[in-house]
């Protein structure tokens, strides 16, 4: 880590704290963003905490200490990766019945659940029986996911259940599931013990976790983060390739030239094959070729198309 390198860090725990609790949460980290220069997003909620922090290495290590005692765990995992910039632009500290929406609030984790650390994943892996799912959503599988891994093609979490169940996989076989980070999983995992599996396996501390130990390995591609960065390679640093899609929000690599500015930008394939206004770097300068497009007036005889006036 170069001195002036910004710290990004991912955490999440399953607690039972009481809105009073919760109140003193968000104010102090609220306090602390503001004092420390660390900005991200926290969900916070009856059952926890789950957030992705950034923050020059001091700071960020408070809140560690911090999130470790409001948690009652000394080892409370964090992962952390680098970044030459704040890849958020402020801090929001949100308050939800769930801090990672399955729509089954009473499903709520209780200590490690199968967890696999990534040299055990691997090994697994290599077995017959075993049937790898990519727990997230389609947009983030696109652009990297384990080698053979089932894509559910959601585009939320909640649809994960109803997906699974549609799947109907064999429940003699060995599930490997995953995700970014090993949230979605802990609750995926008490979902699919529910519905009649008992050999399911998580990825403990998700794809972050994994890459740290093994980059190019069973990983393939990139994986999507919740901020500007878009994702992170192998080496857990920003992406160089992708970038939001200004007019979806999706990831996408596909280089534009703005057919309004000039400027080169990433518009993602699905929204190219919307139209001539989606070939643009932002919505600003759709928005302009949708008003150039609609300010010509059909072509007379005898006459040359002119511009609306005040166009």
């Amino acid at each position: 880590m170069k001195p002036d390198q910004i710290v990004v860090t991912t955490f999440y725990s399953f607690n039972n704290f009481s809105d009073e609790k919760l109140s003193e949460i968000k104010e102090w980290l609220e306090n602390h963003a503001e004092t420390q220069n660390v900005m991200g997003l926290v969900i916070t909620g009856p059952e926890g905490l789950n957030g992705t922090v950034s923050g020059p290495k001091e700071g960020i290590e408070t809140l560690k200490d911090q999130i470790r005692l409001w948690t009652e765990n000394s080892e409370l995992p964090f992962k952390d990766s680098y970044c030459e910039y704040h890849p958020f632009h402020e801090m929001k500290v949100k308050l939800k019945p769930e801090i990672v929406t399955l729509r089954r609030p009473d499903l709520i984790p209780h200590g490690p659940n199968a967890h696999l650390p990534p040299k055990s994943w691997n090994e697994m892996m290599e077995q017959e029986d075993v049937v790898v799912v990519d727990t997230r959503n389609d947009y983030e599988t696109r652009i990297g996911k384990f080698k053979d891994a089932v894509e559910l093609d959601i585009t939320d979490f909640h649809d994960f259940p109803k997906k699974m169940r549609e799947l109907n996989i064999p429940k003699d076989k060995k599930l490997l599931m995953y995700c970014t980070g090993g949230i979605r999983c802990e609750k995926a995992i008490l979902e699919m013990q529910e519905q009649g599996y008992d050999q399911v396996y998580q990825l403990e501390g998700g794809i972050l976790n994994y890459l740290k130990e093994y980059p190019n390995d069973k990983f393939e591609g990139e994986c999507f983060v919740f901020d500007y960065r878009v994702s992170v390679d192998q080496n857990l640093s920003p992406s160089q390739a992708y970038r939001l899609c200004p007019h979806c929000g999706e990831p996408t690599d596909h280089v534009i030239s703005c057919t309004k500015c000039g400027t080169e930008g990433h518009v993602c394939q699905k929204c190219l094959d919307l139209g001539p206004e989606k070939e643009t770097c932002s919505k600003n300068c759709a928005h302009h070729v949708r008003i150039d497009s609609r300010s010509v007036r059909p072509q007379k005889e005898g006459f040359r198309n002119k511009p609306r006036e005040n166009a």
